[in-house]
């Protein structure tokens, strides 16, 4: 992918800012993110790179600047750079969700504001969806059984990012400290403070797939698949 076919894939001109750049590629990994819009990951790899590609040529004309760093910062930001150019399948057939949240810790260390306007999409797409009369899908799976499994809900540290939305959906099961600056942000303080449907919605709303959802009682993992 050239230049000009990586403006084309974010939707912007050719001239855009920088700025612009990153508005259209937020606005597109909020739209297309796998664990949001199945069946897109081939387009949301597809927009990753046209913002890489844009970032590092942003990053090129950065470097007539006069600016001194130590050696030790100039290896980190290598390592930062060849982190950021990683993507695809992980290694050894690791599952996928893995693959997602190498990708979001590096984008929330470069852009802590997107996080922000991950959660504030998130949840006016969501409150949208549980409030339209009560007749769609998101709204019927929230309605709980009369009996519920005997649950055990985890979060997983190596993959939580905060991004809020386990909390949002179900703030009895599920607190996350805004506070901390360090991952993971969120953990489950009452297992038992929500049924069944609102814990997977919540789980499957998680970009990262960091929360596990087990049945003692029959030893199933409900989820991840």
């Amino acid at each position: 992918m050239n230049t000009s076919q990586a403006y084309q894939t974010l939707e912007i001109k050719n001239d855009a800012s920088f700025d612009e750049v990153k508005i259209a590629y937020r606005k597109l990994a909020l739209e297309l993110h796998p664990d949001r819009s199945k069946g897109d990951d081939k387009k949301f790899k597809l927009v990753t790179e046209a913002y890489h590609i844009l970032k590092n040529n942003q990053s090129n004309q950065s470097k007539n600047k006069s600016w001194d760093f130590t050696d030790d910062e100039t290896k980190q930001r290598k390592d930062i750079r060849k982190n950021n150019s990683q993507w695809g399948a992980p290694p050894k057939n690791d599952p996928p969700q893995q693959d997602w949240s190498k990708y979001t810790q590096d984008f929330e260390d470069e852009n802590p504001g997107f996080w922000k306007e991950y959660e504030r999409k998130f949840w006016e797409a969501y409150d949208a969806k549980v409030n339209n009369n009560g007749k769609n899908e998101e709204f019927e799976k929230t309605k709980e059984p009369k009996k519920q499994p005997n649950l055990f809900v985890n979060v997983d540290p190596s993959l939580c990012i905060g991004c809020c939305s386990c909390e949002m959906i179900a703030p009895n099961v599920f607190e996350v400290d805004r506070l901390s600056r360090m991952n993971p942000k969120s953990k489950v303080h009452n297992m038992k403070g929500a049924g069944i449907n609102k814990i997977m919605n919540a789980a499957e709303t998680c970009p990262t797939k960091a929360i596990i959802v087990e049945n003692l009682d029959t030893k199933e993992k409900l989820y991840p698949h």
